[in-house]
């Protein structure tokens, strides 16, 4: 995997303009380059504004996590590579925020110590810490981060932290002798460093350690003892329910699992005729969105998505009798065709049709209700179609215009949700007749196709909607990067 353009060009920029460097993990450092890792710059506050410049111009998004996981003077940013599609998460330090999981209680006031004493990595542009800080740092975290139910832990440090830690001492041979040079450690904590370095770490040593830094370094810590607990604990207790929910209670819509924009959600409508693979492209999206950031799904339209209870139980008898020829259902009219529906609705309905409608209306405006309340939460809402009241009798249209009665009714009212509460971004998915019918041999009208196609060129939904058109004759990975780079724009 080649280092993605977004970062090199992220790391120019901080190198010609901010103070900052890499703080932690530079064994991995390759990963990051990759977008595999995270990148946690350490930067100087005072020039925050200027970064914030940088980062606006190369097109980062900031987002917001939940509280659990958020912590004083780290931010988090996501920036996204126009060759690969990938996404960078960019974890950025204004302060040297340390200390146990779930918590990160001490602020250690070193930031100017380790600018002045970082290093230059040419091979991979970077400023990285030195040796020594780094490693100085790892061992400070380690003792922090002790709890007293890791007594019972048969390995007190885990697989990675213990690969780090050794390939540091072998990068800094002379700790000792450069921790003695340190004036603002104390002699005491000093000795416990020196024995952890020597590899004689042990819970007793990391609690001795973490005892010390408690006491000497007070005056940098969040709370108490007592309060640092109590806050850790109420923390811990909330990414294990974020956790369930995400993993087992998939329908908790409004839950705040990930991160959300800074700057509000968005509603992002997918439209297109058959063939234009649809389904595909808002699979691929969603779970492409869904491995950094809350973003929610919506099937809004009336065909094979999922449906409520109500109206299951109809989409089974319509089925039915499609396949017994009782009915000839389309939602590709023509002008002509389109006419003399609206005539025939006009005068006479089936019962089953108002029924149908009906329910489905009820389900819409239930849906589209959730959808702005996702929205209005800064979720990154995907929906596959949307109710539009442009062109009657299709492309997700009114159906009982001219007609009165109940199920008009809340057709109207399901309507006027959906203007009220137009998408933000609409992908239009534009396929040719020919690849159409090539993708779905058999099962596509050209005519159809065409028409369905320059109806849904015209929808506009509002004024503030943007619609963006995508050509979906391209090969399906073209097509997806396409997507990808004009939704990041638009959020």
């Amino acid at each position: 995997m080649e280092h993605l353009e977004i970062v090199q060009k992220l790391l120019k920029e901080l190198n010609d303009n901010i103070t900052y460097c890499h703080w932690k993990s530079n064994q991995h450092f390759i990963n990051a380059l990759k977008g595999i890792d995270d990148l946690d710059i350490l930067v100087d506050r005072n020039q925050s504004e200027k970064l914030i410049q940088i980062l606006t111009k190369l097109n980062f998004k900031h987002f917001y996590t939940p509280v659990a996981r958020t912590y004083v003077g780290v931010e988090d940013y996501l920036g996204f590579d126009d060759k690969t599609g990938n996404i960078v998460h960019l974890h950025l330090h204004y302060q040297l925020v340390v200390g146990e999981k779930h918590l990160k209680g001490f602020n250690l006031p070193f930031e100017k110590y380790i600018f002045d004493n970082r290093r230059w990595n040419e091979e991979m542009n970077v400023y990285m810490s030195s040796y020594f800080d780094e490693l100085l740092l790892l061992i400070l975290r380690m003792g922090m981060k002790n709890r007293k139910r890791d007594i019972f832990k048969r390995q007190i440090l885990g697989k990675d932290v213990l690969k780090e830690f050794e390939w540091l001492k072998q990068k800094c041979p002379d700790f000792e002798e450069k921790l003695d040079k340190i004036d603002f450690i104390s002699k005491r904590i000093k000795e416990v460093l020196k024995n952890i370095y020597r590899k004689k770490y042990s819970w007793y040593t990391l609690r001795k350690l973490k005892y010390y830094l408690y006491h000497d370094f007070a005056c940098f810590s969040q709370g108490s003892g007592l309060y640092n607990t109590i806050k850790r604990n109420l923390h811990e207790l909330s990414r294990v329910n974020l956790e369930i929910r995400k993993r087992y209670i998939p329908s908790s819509k409004y839950t705040f699992l990930r991160r959300r924009v800074a700057t509000g959600g968005s509603i992002i409508a997918f439209l297109g005729s058959d063939g234009a693979g649809k389904s595909t492209s808002i699979k691929e999206i969603l779970d492409w969105l869904k491995k950094v950031m809350d973003v929610r799904y919506f099937y809004l339209g009336s065909g094979d998505g999922n449906s409520s209870l109500l109206r299951k139980p109809l989409k089974i008898i319509k089925c039915l009798a499609q396949k017994l020829k009782i009915i000839k259902v389309t939602n590709n009219f023509n002008d002509e065709e389109k006419s003399k529906n609206e005539k025939a609705d006009s005068k006479s309905l089936s019962i089953a049709r108002r029924l149908w409608i009906y329910t489905l209306s009820k389900e819409r405006i239930r849906k589209l209700i959730q959808v702005n309340r996702c929205r209005t939460r800064g979720y990154i809402v995907l929906t596959d179609r949307y109710p539009q009241s442009e062109f009657n009798g299709l492309c997700d249209g009114p159906k009982l215009k001219n007609v009165k009665g109940i199920a008009s009714k809340k057709e109207k009212e399901a309507y006027r949700i959906a203007k009220l509460c137009p998408p933000d971004v609409v992908i239009k998915l534009i396929v040719s007749p020919e690849v159409a019918a090539k993708r779905k041999p058999g099962e596509i009208d050209l005519e159809v196709s065409k028409n369905l196609t320059e109806r849904v060129k015209k929808i506009k939904f509002s004024d503030k909607t943007k619609s963006i058109l995508i050509d979906a004759d391209k090969p399906q990975q073209d097509v997806i990067l396409e997507i990808k780079k004009a939704i990041w724009n638009s959020i």
